[in-house]
């Protein structure tokens, strides 16, 4: 079993033995991960787990403590890769930084264009994508970090989350909208408008469904696009309704479009996330930190040299 394939097998333990919810977080088949542990089972002649009728149960005594031994084999692995890269490249190296379009626009701009100018020496990768997608690679490693909106679902006692943004969701409309000239809306406001959400790839759109079903109702969904500023663009000469948070006001200049806040909103919090380890090289140690000042006491981003 390579170091993939034991983080896999950690999956499938967190995630209550479902193959099927493990194998969606990870993105691969459920066949695949299915075949992984099977086939571990058999060449090591060892049962990792107790099934009834081919569904795992519960793990037996010889799973129980190769979880807790894969556990302390992650984090080793994670701290000699890191010393390895860290001792190899003195100062330079790499940070990848994983943060959904959204926020990106909205609250990473001056933050990422200060890290990348002050330190020349250091490459930071940004992936662009959906908190789902984030959240996948974050768990295989992939990434160094994550900015995600909270809840993140992941295990706190393999993660750390750091709030470093609170503030709502609020409603985007023409202002030809009947709605535009209310100063607040329920969400009862919005049965039977046409709705324009970010995808399924998005954490807001698993909010915003959660909601419409606490309150029984069914939303109408007109348009569905993982671009906020394309969801804001179709508002304007049409009777589309988007749901945003509402710092996004700050990045758009269009006068036919209004925000109107819900009298009882949805919390937008942003949180950084990054694995639980015993060693964080100086580089991830200064990004980490350099964010968090950032946000959570407003201080501007300094060089490395300068820490």
């Amino acid at each position: 079993m390579d170091i993939n394939q034991l983080k896999y097998f950690i999956a499938i333990v967190e995630n209550d033995l479902n193959l099927s919810i493990a194998s969606k977080k990870l993105h691969i088949s459920q066949p695949a991960l299915s075949k992984y542990i099977i086939k571990f089972e058999e060449e090591e002649k060892v049962r990792l787990f107790e099934r009834n009728h081919g569904r795992l149960t519960r793990l037996t005594p010889a799973g129980e403590n190769f979880y807790a031994n894969a556990l302390i084999v992650i984090e080793k692995h994670d701290t000699l890769m890191s010393e390895f890269r860290e001792h190899g490249s003195l100062i330079k190296g790499t940070v990848k930084i994983g943060i959904p379009p959204l926020i990106l626009t909205v609250l990473f701009t001056e933050v990422m264009a200060d890290l990348i100018r002050l330190n020349p020496d250091i490459r930071f990768i940004i992936v662009e994508k959906g908190a789902f997608e984030l959240r996948r690679m974050l768990l295989l490693d992939e990434l160094d970090l994550a900015v995600l909106l909270h809840p993140t679902n992941l295990n706190e006692l393999l993660f750390k989350e750091e709030i470093i943004r609170e503030d709502e969701l609020s409603a985007f409309m023409s202002t030809d909208n009947p709605l535009a000239v209310n100063k607040t809306i329920a969400w009862t406001d919005l049965r039977g408008k046409d709705l324009a959400v970010f995808n399924e790839t998005f954490m807001i759109h698993h909010q915003l469904m959660g909601k419409f079903k606490s309150i029984k109702m069914e939303p109408k969904i007109s348009l569905m696009s993982g671009s906020w500023d394309f969801l804001l663009e179709v508002t304007r000469t049409s009777s589309f309704i988007t749901i945003l948070p509402a710092p996004i006001k700050e990045h758009f200049s269009f006068r036919d479009v209004r925000e109107v806040p819900f009298e009882k909103p949805i919390s937008w919090q942003v949180v950084m996330t990054y694995r639980q380890k015993s060693h964080f090289t100086r580089i991830e140690e200064y990004t980490i930190d350099s964010i968090r000042r950032y946000f959570k006491e407003k201080k501007k981003i300094e060089s490395l040299t300068n820490e």
